[in-house]
Formats: C-alpha cells, structure tokens, sequence
C-alpha cells in the first residue's frame, strides 16, 4: 500500500538538506531564518516521521545517521528536480522560445504596429509566434480567462482581473481622396458637418471624438459604418466621403492610396493607448518580455 503524502509534512525536507548541507543546528536554523526553537521543534517532527534519530552529536558537529545518509541520497534528486522545476518556470530564454502569443487589436494594431513587434521578435524570439485576434463582444472575458496574452485599445479596463498601461497615444485625422471636389489640404468645421461620413462600427464605448462629435452642433452625417480602418480609408479613397482616423495608419497608406491627409477641424486631446493584460499572467517571464517588446514597438 503506497504512503499518503498527506500523513507527511512536506515542510520538512527544507529543514532536513539545511541539516545535511550545514551540519550544525544553528547554522542551518540561519540559512532557513528560523529561529532555533522552532528549527529543533521541526527537526524532531521530522525524527519522528522517519523514526530514526537521522543526527547525532559530534565535536565535529551534527553526524547524520545510515538512515539519514540513504534516505537523502533517496530525496535529494527529488528535491532538485522540483527545484529545478520551480526555476525554471520563472526563466525566459527568448532565443529558443517557441511560445505562441494571442493578442487581441484591431487592425491598426496590425498595419502599424505588429511589423515592428515581429522585427523585435525575429532580433530576440525568432522562434516565437503571434496570433491576432478581433476586438469583438466579449474580449474582456476573454482576456481575464488568458484565452488571450493582452488586448491593446483606446480604454483602461474598469475589472480587477486585468492590468493596464497606457504605452502611448494617438493623433486623429481626417481623410478624404486627392482631388475631392470640397477639399483641398485642410477642412474647417463647417465643411466637417457637412461632408459625409465613413465610420466604425461601435464596439460598446466610444472615443473622445465621438463623445465631443455627439455635442449638439457637432452630429457626423454617417453614410456607412465599416469594421475596419483600412476599410474606411479604401472607401474615402474611391468616393466623396470622408473619415476619421488614427494619424499613424492614415500616413501609413497615404503614399500607396489616393488619399490626402487633413488636420482635424478643432482641437482634440490625443487617444491613449492601452497595453491590457490578465492579471493572473502578471509575473510570468515569457509574459513580461513580450508586454516590454510591445512596449518598444510602440515607442519606434
């Protein structure tokens, strides 16, 4: 009949390779900072479970006994192993990791960022890989159970369960075709109200330009709403309407599609960007590099 590790006290073995390690109570008390009482006490806790003396008096020091010496050399690649195992979970080696990383983004993520992240990885992880994934109803869920690694939007999370920084902001633009019949490098705001409006599909909450749009005053005359921002800028290249984009994908496609690029109308504070992450991923090592290689990515 096998033993039931539960009759045995697992906190005991620190204090028995201590024991065999040092050879002196005191000295193996201070290299588990317990205090010698409390040492001797689990000490004989542990004589007890084994029923043997395991140590015995010398003027050299503590002697371990036949016993003490077969069952160690018994433990001792247990003990090492589960150390090792330990160690182990807490080291990254990017070199060799084939780690797969889901991130949640849209596609602004994709065109504009997610270059430079896979340029840092082939440099540092060359054997990593990423997944994207939609920002689409339900990713908070998705990302607090880890079926996810981070989520990057405009929106720190209201949920214990996630952890966020904001990484870095964005500027909004307008654009609108080359030769566009009303515009021609810059749009006032009455020329904003009056054109219409390629926009995104809302996901739930929305940007400050929508929130300072929704004004009175300040109503967009919507003619479609897309689930992309290259759809929108594909649109605006082939048609009258006009968007409203990030700065960054709207320079990004203005030297391959006939699109001019404005300046918004009005003053407008700058969209944060938040890096989101399950909180229950906050110490993992293969987690922590690639939030900082995001991180990087972002600052290029």
């Amino acid at each position: 009949m096998k033993l039931n590790l539960r009759s045995i006290d697992l906190n005991l073995l620190p204090v028995f390779e201590a024991l065999m390690q040092a050879g002196q109570l005191s000295r193996a008390a201070e290299q588990l900072g317990m205090s010698q009482p409390a040492f001797s006490a689990a000490v004989q806790r542990l004589r007890d479970t084994v029923g043997d003396e395991l140590f015995v008096r010398t003027r050299q020091g503590l002697k371990p006994t036949p016993r003490a010496i077969a069952l160690w050399q018994q433990l001792q690649p247990g003990v090492e192993a589960v150390r090792e195992a330990f160690e182990e979970s807490r080291r990254f080696d990017a070199a060799s990791s084939e780690r797969r990383f889901v991130i949640i983004g849209t596609d602004y993520i994709e065109q504009v960022h997610l270059p430079r992240l896979l340029d840092l990885a082939a440099q540092e992880a060359p054997h990593t890989c990423f997944s994207m994934q939609p920002v689409s109803d339900g990713w908070h869920e998705r990302l607090a159970h880890a079926q996810a690694d981070v989520a990057i939007d405009s929106f720190p999370p209201d949920d214990p369960r996630l952890h966020h920084a904001v990484i870095g902001e964005e500027e909004v633009v307008v654009i609108a075709r080359r030769g566009h019949p009303r515009l021609d490098g810059h749009i006032n705001v009455a020329q904003f109200l009056e054109e219409r409006h390629v926009v995104l599909q809302e996901r739930g909450r929305r940007l400050p330009l929508d929130m300072i749009l929704n004004q009175p005053g300040w109503q967009r005359q919507i003619a479609v709403q897309v689930s992309q921002f290259v759809s929108q800028i594909s649109v605006c290249a082939a048609s009258d309407l006009i968007a409203t984009v990030p700065a960054s994908i709207a320079r990004l496609f203005s030297g391959t599609w006939p699109i001019q690029v404005l300046p918004f109308p009005t003053a407008l504070p700058a969209v944060p960007v938040c890096l989101i992450w399950p909180a229950t991923l906050e110490r993992d090592p293969a987690h922590i590099w690639m939030r900082q290689s995001i991180t990087r990515a972002f600052s290029r």
